[in-house]
């Protein structure tokens, strides 16, 4: 099995970067507990998000829910620019109180989003960036402003995008493959599917599947079924389900090999985690 990418729970109520660089190594599938919001600004030619493998051009806004399973970038020889937008969605939910539900789009695990945009939108929510950026240093206050500022023309633009646009995403035949194995995947996270298994269904040879899923999202399928099942014991941990409940619910006879694999993937027992959400 691949050695995992940990990426801890969040510990702040936002964060704001702007990268222009290329990646020291193939990023593998991984997950966040926070929401993060790209608005991407290069070409994503092989992208991994939720359950599709798609071709994004530049100019494309991006929302990845927590426990979403992602992977943007897949070239080491590219440099990749791109806003990149965290935020602690258990402080967010402090803040608005009784919540919002003009903001569930941020926390739908199942539903990221992936939005090409015009020039004149992608040009407002870049000017929104760059002002939420040069508050780095200002009071508390000013920077809440701003943040709620950038998140009013994020929530604008998603839910002017958000149906009917596909212009921008594209899908190969390889990739629409791998993203159907993927949905069948995580329609059966309770299930311990196997690559014979995926062989049968979709009547394709083990080796074909094997190469391809490699090809598309840098990862195995039993490493990336792994991540899914953990992703999604994590989730049902956060909505107060008990340790027994979500081994039982993503697949695991034993306790202890879910407990283990838990903490491999994450760092901690599934207890610890519990008890920090």
């Amino acid at each position: 099995m691949e050695n995992p990418t940990i990426y801890l729970e969040a510990k702040y109520n936002y964060d704001l970067v702007h990268r222009k660089n290329m990646c020291d190594s193939l990023i593998p599938p991984h997950i966040h507990d926070s929401v993060e919001i790209y608005l991407n600004l290069s070409s994503l030619p092989n992208i991994l998000l939720g359950s599709r493998v798609v071709t994004a051009l530049p100019g494309t806004l991006i929302i990845i829910p927590p426990f979403c399973v992602h992977r943007l970038f897949d070239r080491t020889d590219e440099v990749y620019d791109r806003y990149i937008l965290s935020v602690n969605l258990s402080w967010l939910d402090s803040v608005l109180l009784n919540g919002d539900s003009v903001y569930e789009y941020l926390k739908k695990t199942e539903m990221p989003l992936l939005l090409p945009l015009s020039p004149s939108v992608l040009g407002r929510l870049k000017q929104s960036f760059e002002e939420l950026l040069s508050l780095s240093e200002s009071d508390f206050f000013d920077k809440l402003s701003g943040f709620f500022r950038c998140m009013s023309q994020i929530n604008k633009t998603v839910y002017q995008y958000r149906t009917g646009n596909d212009k921008g995403i594209k899908t190969s035949t390889t990739q629409q493959t791998v993203s159907d194995i993927i949905r069948y995947l995580n329609e059966h996270t309770d299930k311990n599917v196997t690559l014979q298994e995926l062989s049968e269904h979709f009547y394709l040879s083990p080796d074909y599947i094997s190469r391809i899923f490699k090809k598309h999202t840098n990862s195995t399928v039993g490493s990336y079924i792994t991540l899914q099942k953990i992703a999604r014991a994590k989730q049902l941990l956060q909505e107060g389900y008990t340790i027994t409940q979500a081994q039982i619910m993503t697949g695991y006879s034993s306790y202890a090999h879910f407990s283990r694999t838990f903490r491999q993937q994450t760092g901690m027992p599934p207890g610890a985690y519990r008890n920090k959400t």
